[in-house]
């Protein structure tokens, strides 16, 4: 929780709503999963879930590397002080412009979603004669539907292993522009439990195995991520402590792939923690049968907006007084955004102290998937900036500029 008289003076100096992103919790939480890993293994951030280049730097110095997919986020990760050799492009929309954009930027390694895609990233390559490493990302099957992330067992993502089971060396081999250098599977995000985490990645080197002894060499394994950590609330974060033993046990298993180097990629665990949205009550007002509403200025076009159209589960964030707990009784009431949208909710009966217009308050775990996910374009709110601090120190502040220009 950021201290009250740091966080009010933040307000003064940079207005509300307000992000804050703490970067020494960012890089404990980085070296905690370093700690849980394998020792030779690669730790990429994913920098969607946030691209502030100073979060980016904090997580270069804990020893990440990035996984990007667009120019404006190699542009980030370059600024951040990455080495074009330490960033991953990936998804499933590289046109050839942004693969030949990556290339003469001196990225190396790219992930690919079909055959079709690294094909191009293959003849892109041979043609701006630069070198490229693919990582052929494979869809999820076989795996026991309990250990992968929600929805992993029907995404779109990826091609079929089969593509590399059967007649992998010869399609390999015509290859010319790239290298096939490994494989990608990410088997969802929000795996709740160490068990499951170990299980997905069992599943994942089970699958390279069976690859390997069809005659594919590899030498980079990816097996994606999914590392738990809340949303907008104070729960107590999943324990994934015991991972640590179990993926000795699950790397143990290894033999085609024993050499084989371990990427994991996360977003959310490494920096979720260390964001903070402070906002100020603007009005509490109750409604005919007693409904009580407390109007904050920031909702769905601040924080994970997506979920205002209702196409992504909005979690229920925690609303926390700035000035810490007054042992009061608490009131259940809806706490909603200030544009006139009616599914712009923060949460619905909830729980808070009592509050009135002026006070402001913290909603916690907010530095993934917050501003970078949200609605910023609707209603023509000001985005609010977002401050990087150390301490109490302020390391930079930015803020997101709206608005249309002529081309």
């Amino acid at each position: 929780m950021i201290a009250h008289s740091f966080g009010r003076e933040l307000l003064e100096r940079y207005g509300s709503p307000l992000y804050v992103y703490d970067l020494d919790k960012a890089e404990r939480q980085a070296k905690a999963l370093f700690e849980l890993l394998p020792k030779s293994a690669q730790v990429l951030y994913s920098v969607k879930a946030n691209p502030i280049p100073e979060l980016c730097a904090a997580l270069k110095t804990a020893g990440c590397r990035v996984e990007i997919a667009a120019p404006l986020e190699l542009r980030v990760v370059l600024e951040a002080g990455f080495a074009p050799d330490q960033i991953l492009c990936s998804g499933p929309g590289k046109t050839a412009s942004i693969v030949r954009e990556m290339l003469l930027a001196g990225v190396t390694h790219f992930s690919c979603d079909s055959w079709y895609d690294l094909e191009r990233l293959s003849a892109v390559a041979l043609e701006a004669k630069k070198p490229a490493n693919a990582l052929l990302r494979l869809q999820v099957s076989g795996a026991p539907s309990g250990s992968v992330g929600v929805g992993a067992m029907q995404s779109h993502f990826g091609a079929d292993p089969a593509e590399l089971l059967n007649g992998g060396v010869a399609r390999v081999g015509a290859l010319r522009g790239a290298e096939l250098a490994g494989i990608h599977i990410y088997s969802g995000g929000q795996i709740q439990s160490a068990d499951k985490l170990a299980g997905t990645f069992e599943h994942a080197i089970r699958v390279a195995e069976e690859i390997a002894e069809a005659g594919v060499a590899l030498r980079l394994l990816d097996l994606g991520g999914g590392f738990p950590w809340p949303f907008g609330t104070s729960d107590t974060p999943v324990d994934i402590s015991a991972l640590g033993e179990k993926l000795k046990r699950v790397n143990a298993q290894r033999r085609l792939t024993a050499d084989a180097e371990l990427w994991f990629e996360s977003g959310r665990y490494l920096v979720a923690s260390c964001g903070t949205l402070l906002s100020t009550v603007l009005d509490v007002k109750v409604a005919l049968g007693g409904k009580t509403h407390i109007i904050l200025d920031t909702g769905m076009v601040h924080l994970g907006g997506m979920a205002g159209l209702g196409r992504i589960y909005r979690a229920v964030a925690s609303i926390e007084p700035l000035a810490g707990p007054d042992g009061g009784t608490l009131q259940s009431a809806d706490v909603v955004g200030p544009t006139d949208y009616a599914l712009d909710y923060v949460a619905r009966d909830t729980s808070v102290p009592s509050l009135k217009a002026g006070d402001a308050v913290a909603i916690p775990n907010v530095g993934a998937y917050g501003l970078t996910a949200s609605l910023v374009a609707f209603a023509g709110l000001q985005p609010p900036a977002e401050v990087c601090c150390r301490g109490t120190s302020v390391v930079a502040a930015h803020r997101l500029r709206m608005g249309h220009e002529r081309i």
